[in-house]
């Protein structure tokens, strides 16, 4: 044996034996450290605006640094990008007491293997229930908290559920692409789980909304309350001791515990109690899905984001293909040059309501173009739309459905793996069912996924609109976005195009104003050409809206409060192609937070 293979032999026994004594506990974190993460945590948004790089290992995240950490401490550890997108996800879970996500959500993950230079897909999405037949009368969901509407009442809260696929999903991933032993990576979720979280301005804010919805069952009430009976507050430490059970069991047993367990015997009774047509039977035949990714050749990168059952992926890439036929990076910052606002307005509005019109496939049988989503990611359909933007746009539109939440992870190892993975609890904090199966709300996602439901066979896996990004150019990853909110599409592509195709800084990117979702309100007979583009109100120099206005553009101006609630977040890494420095960003405005080493 030759004494570099010597070496390599000794390397991978001393990598094995680091990653089998790995330790992510918060109980050997410096206490000063965990001290200052906490505070971060308190505090939702970060600091201050600052670019993070470094030359081996990035995580970025949405809603909690105590997660990134976590994250990073399983890359310093010996783990892959998929341990730490893992670790991350668990810990997010916990840190925010379920309410933005879940262990009984769903998620959506695209990863790059250094090793086999290639980008998979696995979709972990809900799944629905066999015996459940009639969608249409699923109780509506509570959406009153980002629309303006009343609350629904009444209704049998079980039929508002559906399988979960988050856990499954985790243990997929861990499966193909981990290398620190499962059971580790439940160690920080577990540990807070157990020595309590300290409720922030924001989880007060949810419980007050909340309150009567999660009091309305006692393991909901158990769940929502500190050890006097109260309602949580500020400054409260709440602890999740039937959480903490609940992950053990998971850690010990794997997945399975969720779906055949005793976790998935007491969801099964549960959703039954409340008219809901779960079966032990659906929990069993759950499996989450390896998918082939979609791509689309842009700015001299291939981009590529999860299967074509992803609803906005197709979307996402399809406007970066029309964006690519625009010429956009010709054009100047889409917030400062009116043209690059009206070439971003337009190809988002034809690539997410299009495709409702009859004009449109009318124009593609005129023009020999296939319909379907991959026929839309070609260059010979761009180079065919891209010029009858205008006139294709001149038709009524339809509307969008109700938005929901979601956090991300963005996770680049020692190795040059790369995952971008969502998860979402798919509804509005916590959902509005009340339900809780030892220590985990159930969300009303069969609610908000209702028109899915009546387009797809009872007991089918559902579409899933999570759409995380990768781009390679050649065989090598140079960006990785995970996005969330009702914006999502628009976000990952003002933040592919800004980066791609112009180069544009990470912080000016970031702290530019949004591109938001055009739900409407809808004019019967209107074109969706002339439907006012939402901006945040004061984002746009007065100059900037007089010559948008002189460009065919039309603007609404919306309050801050539902910028808030629509607005797409993304975190990100770059990943510079020749030296290998990995960047990302921190923006007060966002709710993203990273670390790198």
């Amino acid at each position: 044996m030759t004494a570099a293979r010597v070496l390599a032999v000794i390397a991978a026994m001393v990598s094995n034996v680091s990653a089998a004594a790995a330790d992510l506990s918060p109980g050997h974190w410096p206490a000063a450290a965990r001290a200052e993460l906490e505070r971060r945590e308190l505090a939702s948004f970060p600091d201050s605006a600052r670019v993070i790089e470094g030359s081996s290992i990035l995580v970025a995240g949405t809603l909690s640094p105590i997660a990134v950490h976590a994250g990073m401490e399983a890359l310093r550890q010996g783990g892959s990008a998929a341990d730490a997108a893992a670790t991350v996800a668990l810990t997010q879970v916990a840190t925010n007491l379920g309410s933005v996500v879940s262990y009984a959500g769903v998620s959506q993950l695209l990863y790059f293997e250094a090793k086999t230079r290639k980008v998979y897909a696995l979709d972990a999405g809900w799944a629905g229930y066999r015996l459940e037949t009639d969608p249409a009368t699923i109780p509506t969901a509570n959406t009153s908290l980002v629309e303006d509407q009343p609350a629904p009442v009444g209704g049998a809260q079980g039929r508002k559920t559906l399988v979960p696929g988050f856990m499954a999903g985790v243990e997929a991933m861990h499966t193909r692409f981990g290398r620190l032993p499962f059971a580790r990576l439940f160690q920080p979720a577990i540990w807070y789980a157990e020595s309590g979280v300290a409720v922030s301005p924001l989880l007060s804010a949810y419980f007050r909304f909340q309150k009567q919805r999660l009091w309305r069952t006692p393991e909901g009430r158990r769940f929502a309350s500190m050890p006097d009976g109260a309602a949580p507050k500020t400054g409260d430490h709440l602890r999740q001791p039937d959480v903490a059970r609940t992950l053990r069991a998971v850690a010990a047993q794997g997945s399975s515990y969720m779906y055949t367990g005793d976790w998935g015997r007491h969801y099964v009774a549960a959703i039954r109690a409340e008219g809901g047509a779960a079966t032990l039977d659906d929990m069993a035949r759950y499996r989450p899905e390896w998918r082939d990714p979609l791509s689309v050749q842009f700015a001299g990168a291939t981009v590529f984001g999860p299967g074509e059952d992803a609803d906005n992926t197709c979307p996402t890439l399809e406007a970066l293909n029309l964006l690519a036929a625009l010429r956009i990076e010709t054009m100047g910052p889409y917030w400062t040059d009116p043209e690059a606002f009206k070439a971003y307005s337009r190809v988002l509005r034809f690539a997410t309501l299009g495709h409702y019109m009859p004009k449109v496939a009318q124009f593609e049988r005129a023009h020999g173009l296939a319909g379907g989503c991959r026929a839309r990611l070609t260059r010979q359909y761009a180079e065919a739309v891209a010029p009858e933007l205008a006139a294709l746009l001149g038709a009524a539109g339809l509307g969008e459905e109700a938005g929901h939440h979601s956090d991300s992870v963005v996770v680049v190892d020692r190795w040059g793996n790369v995952a971008a993975m969502v998860h979402s609890i798919n509804a509005v904090v916590w959902g509005d069912t009340g339900i809780v199966v030892d220590g985990v709300p159930v969300p009303d996602a069969a609610s908000i996924n209702r028109a899915r439901l009546l387009k797809t066979k009872p007991g089918a896996r559902l579409g899933n609109d999570m759409a995380p990004i990768i781009a390679l150019r050649g065989d090598r990853p140079v960006l990785a976005v995970a996005a969330v909110g009702s914006s999502l599409i628009q976000e990952n592509t003002r933040v592919v195009g800004g980066l791609l195709a112009r180069g544009l800084g990470l912080q000016a990117l970031m702290s530019a104003p949004p591109l938001l979702l055009n739900a409407g309100p809808f004019v019967p007979g209107q074109a969706l050409i002339d439907m006012p583009e939402p901006v945040p109100a004061g984002a746009y120099a007065a100059q900037m809206l007089q010559d948008l206005a002189t460009a065919g553009v039309h603007v609404r101006e919306e309050p801050s409060q539902t910028v808030r609630g629509i607005r797409g977040t993304a975190v990100l890494a770059v990943i510079d192609e020749n030296v290998g420095v990995r960047r990302t960003v921190e923006d007060p405005g966002l709710i993203g937070f990273a670390d790198a080493q």
